[in-house]
Order: C-alpha cells, then structure tokens, then sequence
C-alpha cells in the first residue's frame, strides 16, 4: 500500500474542536460588535479576555497536533496479529481476536486512545467494532511473548454467506485526552500477521439439529441407526422359511422341494451404493425468498441477516443442505457420497466417497459453490457424469425446471436411466405455494392467483410427463420440505428401485 509522504502531517478536527471553534468565533464576533455601540465599553475586558482564550485554544491544539505527530511515528512499530478459526459455519457467531504488540511505546502515548477498526469480511457482520483502547492498556506485558508489550481484543463476526471470506488491513483512529484532534492510521493487510482469510461453510451442526433429528421422528429409516430392511431390498441376503406376507414371487422352489416345506428368498437394501448428486448452480438456483415485516419476528436470527429482509438461504443452499443430510444417512448405511456442480461461476466434481471424514469432505468441497446467472446445461452434466461413474449408481439431479428447458432435460434422464437409477428433484419456490392458501381479495389478486396456479399445474404436467417416458423418480418440492422428500425417495428407491 502506498502512503502519500503527507499522511504524518494529515490530523482531522473531532466534533469537539468544531464547537469549540465555532463557540469561541461567534462569542468573539458579538463581543467586538457590541464594542462598537454606545453603552457597551464594558466589554472590551471581556472582549481581551476571549482573546486570551482564544491563544489558549491555539496552544491546545498545537499541542494535540504535537502529540499525535510523535504518536504516528510509532504506530509503525506496533505489530497486528489476527485469530480466527479457519473454517467458519454459516449463520453461526466465531470469535475473531487481534493482537496488538509492541516493544515500546512512550510514556507520553499512554493517555491517548485508540479505535480499532479490522476490516472484517463483506459476507459476515459484527456490532462490536471499533473497539476503544487507551495507551494504558497497551503498555500491559503481553503473556505470550516477554520482549513484547501490548493486548488482545475480541468480537463476535457472524457469517451470512457462505464462501472464502476474505479480511483486510486495520484501521486506527488516534485520540488525546482534549479530544480535539484525531490522526488516522492504516495497517495494511500485508502487514497483520496470522488469518487472513477463512471458509465459511454450511453449519452441518445445525441441519442435523433442526432437520435429521425431526426426520428420524417422523420415519422409522431416518438413518440414525443403520438397520437391513429385510424381504423387499434389491441385495440377496438368505434363504428361509415362508412366512405368511411373504410374495410368492419370492418362493424358492428348488430349496422347497428339497426340504419338503415352502422356502422362500430373502434379500436386504443394496449396501456400498454410491450416490452422485447433480447440482444445478444455474440462474434458476439463485432465488432467494423476500419476506414481509410481520413475519420477521417469528424467524431464527440465522435466518435473516441484519438490515433487511430478505432471507439468505437461496434454493442452491438447500439443496447443499439436503445433500448433506442425505450423505450423512447414506454413510450410516454404507453408501458413498459425491457430486457434480455444473453451470455455476465455479463447478466442481466430488468423487462419491464415505466414511467417518465425508462430510467434512463435502462441507470443504461445497463452501463456495454459488449459484450464478448462467442457463443450466444438463446435457454436459449428464456426459460427465456418466464418464465419472462406470458403476451402477442412484443420480440424484436437483434443479428448478423451467419450460424451455423440458425437452433437453428429457433426454437427460433417457440417457441416465440406460445405466442408472436417476431421481429428479424440481424444486419451486414456497412462495407460490403459500400465495395459493389466501383468498383473492380484489381482481388484480384473482389474475395473480390464476397465473400462479396454472404455472404450478404446468410443472406437475412436466413431472408427471418425465417420470412417465424416461423411468425416473420425479420428486416435486420445495426448498423447505426438501429434506424429508429426498430421503423418502432415497428410501424407496434403495428398496424398490425406480418404479
């Protein structure tokens, strides 16, 4: 950073100098005029008595000019050092703490103030910068380090986005005791050691939390404990006796004439599937919900950001969110987990992988996936995922289906299903669907109504029309109710295959 050869001589005036400036000038101003009138020679004492003051105003900030020059000059020996983290979760408060350090700082700097001010990133917020210091506090000994003075200081950042959150240099705001004066100085970021950057990632902690658990209540196979689901899976576990509710179709005849009873075939879920997800990053992902100021306060804090309304979690951050859980049940029952982002500003390939570290596998992988404003290209998502996976796989493709994409996202899922077993998620805003549980109050609601409808009638049209010609698992959702209906298709598809 270049600093201009006049930055130690630039001081600006606080709000006290102004009015202490402008209190002095007007009292002086009425006095020498009231001087000139009859009656009023009185007030020439009063008049050489504000010209005294006026001097010792002049002294007082020569002095604070004095002093802040000097302080300036050793601001560039105090060192910044910043904390923080390196992965951050999404809607989550972390601690973020700056080290200020030094080997010596002049006794005349201890009365002085200082405002820090860290440029933390544009994708987080926090309330609690500047902070205030005086020189007292940095002349404390620092705990960490003998040879060095100085002290630490915190604040809650919270992460609004995900991403790589990317923090600048830090700003100091220099103050004497009168207050009359104040010196800016930069610390550039080059020059703050530690954290410069970090990761913000989706808080896994709070989906499994709020989502997994409530799941798991609802269904008997919400992936908590990992169960064989006998008779009806698609892996051939045993041969045993008939049971009454057993599908003849399973009847074992060979073994029932040799043991002269009925024996019937006995299969279990498919274990070590793997699951490759397709995300759609394209422009139809981008939608975020507005919602109204009445309903602001029946909403966690995480999910809106401070300043506005508009809720943050776009259908791109669902679906991630839905993936995860999905990978989190589908790892308890030994099934792999990967992905393939496409027409999005960064797109990335995920190879399906499970164990105790996939999920954080994912988080790493996905934290800055956005989506972006181009047109989704399903047809180059399905060649590579059909070069990716040779193997027998459940694709999973979530996106938002717009008519004109019909007939390319069509044969998509034909070629899909050649080898694979496909589930088709399209998502579509909850807006639409809480618009259609209000009554039209005037015509103008009525036409808004009817539109709404007959574009929500045109997507169970397309669902209906995509299950039927290509075999694929159609499920119709929105972002909210995602979780639960990817699941339930991740169930049935894992017992009874695509019907």
């Amino acid at each position: 950073m270049k600093t201009s050869r006049f930055a130690p001589f630039a001081i600006r005036a606080n709000k006290r100098a102004v009015w202490l400036l402008l209190t002095w000038t007007t009292l002086m101003l009425a006095c020498e005029l009231l001087v000139l009138l009859d009656g009023f020679g009185a007030l020439v004492w009063v008049a050489w008595l504000l010209r005294l003051i006026g001097l010792l105003i002049v002294l007082a900030f020569a002095l604070d000019y004095l002093w802040l020059f000097l302080a300036y000059r050793h601001m560039g020996q105090m060192s910044v050092t910043r904390h923080a983290d390196n992965n951050l979760s999404v809607y989550e408060y972390a601690n973020v703490s700056l080290g200020l350090y030094h080997e010596y700082l002049p006794s005349f700097c201890h009365a002085l103030s200082f405002s820090v001010m860290d440029y933390y990133p544009s994708i987080t917020q926090t309330d609690q910068l500047p902070v205030t210091v005086s020189g007292y506090q940095l002349s404390d000994d620092n705990p960490h380090d003998d040879d060095l003075q100085g002290l630490t200081i915190s604040y809650p950042l919270y992460a609004n986005e995900r991403g790589l959150a990317v923090f600048g240099g830090v700003d100091w705001l220099i103050s004497t005791p009168l207050g009359l004066l104040a010196k800016f100085y930069h610390t550039p970021k080059a020059d703050v050691q530690g954290v410069a950057d970090v990761r913000i990632l989706v808080n896994f902690k709070a989906l499994v939390q709020g989502n997994l658990l409530a799941v798991s209540k609802r269904t008997n196979t919400g992936g908590i404990i990992k169960k064989r689901r006998k008779g009806q899976g698609q892996d051939f576990h045993q041969i045993r006796s008939y049971t009454e509710g057993d599908s003849i179709r399973h009847i074992h005849w060979k073994a029932t004439a040799r043991q002269q009873r009925l024996m019937t075939k006995e299969y279990q879920d498919e274990a070590d599937q793997e699951i490759l997800f397709l995300l759609d990053c394209g422009q139809n992902m981008r939608h975020t919900r507005f919602i109204p100021d009445d309903k602001l306060a029946n909403l966690e804090p995480w999910q809106v950001s401070n300043g506005d309304n508009t809720e943050r979690v776009s259908h791109l951050d669902k679906a991630l969110n839905a993936m995860l859980l999905l990978a989190e049940v589908a790892n308890r029952q030994a099934d792999a987990t990967g992905f393939i982002s496409f027409s999005g500003e960064i797109n990335k390939t995920a190879m399906p992988k499970k164990g105790a570290k996939v999920i954080s596998y994912l988080l790493n992988q996905t934290f800055d996936l956005q989506a972006s404003m181009h047109a989704p290209d399903y047809m180059s998502a399905t060649r590579q995922a059909l070069s990716l996976q040779k193997r027998r796989s459940l694709i999973i493709l979530i996106t938002n289906i717009r008519t004109a994409n019909t007939d390319e996202i069509m044969g998509a899922l034909q070629l899909l299903t050649q080898k694979h077993r496909v589930i088709l998620v399209n998502l579509y805003e909850s807006d639409l669907k809480h618009y259609l549980q209000n009554t039209p109050q005037s015509v103008q609601d009525a036409l808004t109504y009817h539109s709404i409808k007959s574009y929500l009638d045109t997507q169970k049209q397309i669902n209906a029309s995509l299950a039927q010609s290509t075999g694929t698992l159609v499920i119709s959702s929105t972002p909210e109710e995602l979780p639960q209906k990817l699941l339930d298709g991740y169930w049935q598809v894992k017992r009874f295959g695509v019907v």
